[in-house]
Order: structure tokens, then sequence, then C-alpha cells
């Protein structure tokens, strides 16, 4: 079944790509998503040689579109070459095999699309299956005689017979078990990722999420001074990567880039992507990062916001960071945000300056919700004076009168000083003590 998804997509394809405009649409805004499409085919090295736009009262069962512009689509992809139709919207699979037989090209839809662009950008074993989990998903109610542009192309002549009824329930049955199995493996890396994350559990989190190509890995090279390398295509980044914003800041803070999102994202990969996800949910403070230079950036705020509700991560504190100032004609739009979006920050990824004030900004946020206490701690007892240096900020250290026992001031997070309760002196929040200390195992 796996050799039957590669897709038939070289990069050198021609495409028309086409939308509907239902009532109450603003044409504006339908014109901005086939921009965005045409960004997501560039992303492939496909190239759009048209597009068609459709205004209608509601859309047809058969064929999403009027039987008349479907001729329209068909006359403009055979006078400038294109091979493939690409609909901004998800096709039921009739509905493609429909199209396709009227516009003899292959037909595609914007979901198709973001999973193929998905699948060419995972290179760990757990993205890879996480993506081919969501084609699978995808793909098991169009295996038909009719869909096959993962194996092929078509040409201009009769379309090709259907495979037989019996080897569709085969390859039905086979992905179905495919889907399975690789299930089984990405429950394994969940179980191993959980672990780590367990271990950093005395660790202070914090993840950047946004609209895909916002600028997030431009941001956490600046953040963490790491060699990642930010690339300007949509969803460079599928793998969650991991750094520590300065290896001197105690309590540690975690830093994590993590997959971008897009309007009408396919539910199949917020599912599969979970795993990568969960960094996500288990973060203390999201940085939301919103490319301010795209004219409706308020858009993507409610496009990442809703996302990050499916995902449960709704409630986590976030601070919107404002990104790509340098690319903005309006010097009076930095003062807007401020007044519309107290306390969040107005920015450029690649100013320096700009960096450390997010940086700042920060730690401001984790200095406020850390713990100030004081512990007493045998000088013999090298492991819990170890966790007080590597996971607290010392403001003071003493010795007893006696010099049996080690005598620190300091401030952590409550999960740490819960995992010091036996040598606590005193906590400035008592209320730390009872409610959380004691009902710790």
């Amino acid at each position: 079944m796996e050799d039957n998804l590669e897709t038939s997509l070289t990069g050198n394809e021609k495409a028309v790509i086409v939308g509907v405009l239902l009532p109450g649409d603003l044409p504006e805004k339908l014109d901005e998503q086939l921009t965005e499409l045409q960004s997501l085919l560039d992303t492939l090295g496909v190239q759009v040689t048209g597009r068609i736009v459709q205004k209608r009262q509601k859309l047809t069962p058969n064929c999403y579109i009027g039987v008349g512009k479907v001729q329209d689509i068909k006359d403009l992809a055979a006078s400038t070459q294109a091979k493939l139709v690409v609909f901004d919207h998800a096709l039921s699979p009739p509905q493609v095999r429909n199209l396709e037989e009227m516009t003899q090209c292959v037909v595609l839809d914007r979901t198709g699309i973001i999973l193929e662009i998905f699948s060419r950008h995972a290179r760990t074993n757990q993205a890879k299956a996480q993506v081919e989990i969501a084609k699978l998903e995808y793909l098991l109610p169009r295996l038909s005689g009719a869909w096959s542009h993962f194996q092929r192309q078509r040409g201009g002549g009769s379309l090709q017979r259907g495979m037989g009824e019996k080897q569709i329930e085969i390859d039905r049955r086979r992905a179905r078990e495919r889907i399975a199995r690789l299930q089984k493996q990405l429950e394994q890396f969940r179980k191993e990722k959980a672990t780590q994350r367990k271990s950093r559990s005395n660790e202070l989190k914090v993840a950047i999420v946004g609209y895909t190509n916002s600028g997030k890995t431009t941001l956490m090279k600046g953040l963490t001074k790491s060699q990642v390398a930010p690339k300007d295509e949509l969803f460079a980044t599928l793998e969650t990567n991991i750094k520590t914003i300065d290896p001197r800041t105690r309590p540690k803070i975690l830093l994590s880039d993590t997959v971008g999102f897009i309007r009408n994202l396919p539910h199949g990969l917020v599912a599969s992507f979970r795993t990568t996800l969960d960094e996500v949910n288990e973060a203390d403070l999201l940085l939301h990062v919103v490319d301010v230079s795209y004219p409706h950036y308020e858009d993507h705020i409610h496009v990442t916001r809703s996302v990050l509700e499916e995902m449960g991560a709704g409630d986590i504190p976030q601070i919107l960071v404002f990104n790509k100032v340098d690319k903005l004609n309006d010097p009076i739009l930095p003062r807007i945000l401020r007044a519309a979006y107290p306390g969040c920050i107005v920015a450029s990824a690649v100013s320096e300056k700009d960096v450390l004030n997010v940086r700042e900004h920060i730690y401001a946020f984790f200095r406020k919700n850390l713990l100030t206490f004081r512990l007493s701690i045998p000088v013999d007892n090298h492991n819990a004076q170890s966790m007080v240096y590597r996971n607290c900020l010392i403001i003071e250290k003493d010795y007893d009168e006696e010099g049996d026992h080690v005598l620190f001031h300091a401030q952590a997070t409550r999960a740490t000083l819960a995992k010091l309760r036996n040598y606590i002196v005193s906590v400035e929040d008592e209320s730390f003590l009872t409610d959380k200390v004691e009902s710790e195992p």
C-alpha cells in the first residue's frame, strides 16, 4: 500500500486553481485564499497558469461548481497546457471523479496539496508516520479506479477503467491495516516523548506557535542562538525543535518551535500530529507569532487561536509577537497594535534588539510566577544541592552555625519545590505548603 502513495507531482506541472464565491463571502478574502493556495503550489514547484472564480448561490453536489464553468476550466487548462486543476475547497470523492471526467485533468483539493507538502517535508520517522496516517485516511474513501493521481498522471485521452471491485476492497483493507500499524508506532513515540517531558518537569517550557511562515523559526534562532536555518516557504518545520534559551538561566527555560497552522488545516493532520503538538499542551507559555506585514493578520490570529482551542491549549497564557515589523510601510500601525493588544510585542525577528526584548518579556512572565523560599539541606546531600543549582534561581547561599546544613534563599517553580519539600524552611506563598506539597506522592 505504501508504494501506491507516491504522488505523481514532480514539480514541473502546470495548474489552474479554482475558487467559489458564495453569498456573504468577500471577493478580496477569496482572492487572498487563492493567493495562499498558489503559495502552497509554489512550495511544491507547481506553476499556476490561471485562476477561475465562480459566483454561486449554492454548491452543486455533482461537481461542486456549474457545468458551464467546468468547461471554462477545461478550455483554460488546455490553452495553458495545465494537467492539474486544484480547488481551494475540500471535494468529495464523487465530485473529484466527475470533475476529472469532465476536464480530462487530474483534480486535487486544498487538503490534498497540504498533505503532499507535509509528506515532502517529513524527515524523522515520527513525522513520516504522522503524515502517512493522515494521507491514508484522506485517500481511503477515494480508493477507486478513477482516483490514482498519487500513482500516475492521466493523458488527454479516454480515462482508464477501474481495477475492479475486488482489488479496491483489497487496497482498502491494506490501507486500514497500515493505519493500525502506524498508529501503534505513534503510540510508542508518544510514550517516549511523555518520558522525555517528564524528565523536563523541573524546567520552564515555552512553545512558539502561529500561522505558517510567520517567522517562528527565525525568532527561535535569535532567542536560542541556534543554527536552525529558517526557510521562506510554507510548513518548513514539521518536527518539534527544542532548545534552551540560555544555558545559564535558572530555572532552565526550554523553547520549542512547532508546526505552523493554516486555515482549513485538515483535521486528520491535527490528530496525527498530536505527538508533536503535545509540546504545545505541555507549555507554560505560548509565543503566538503573527506576520504583521500580512494585510489581514487578524485572520491569522483567529485561525491560530481556533486550532489551539481544538487542541485543548486555548487556556495556556500567550504573548502576542507581531513579527516582520521591518516590512511595514505604516509607521502608525505598531502604536495601534500596542493599544489594541495590551501586552503584545511588536518586533522583527531579524533585529537583535527586538529579540532581546522578546527574551526579557519571557523572563518577566516567569519571574512573577516563581515562588520564593528558604531551604536547609545537609551538606552531605549532594543530590538535593545539585537539584537546587540546576533548577533554582539562587538569591543567597549560606551555612548554619554548626556548618552541617547549606541554607538557600532561592526561587523556583512549584514542581521543583515539591521535589525539595523535605528541606523547606519557609515559602512566601504558604498555601503552597498545604495545597501542593502535601499532595505530592
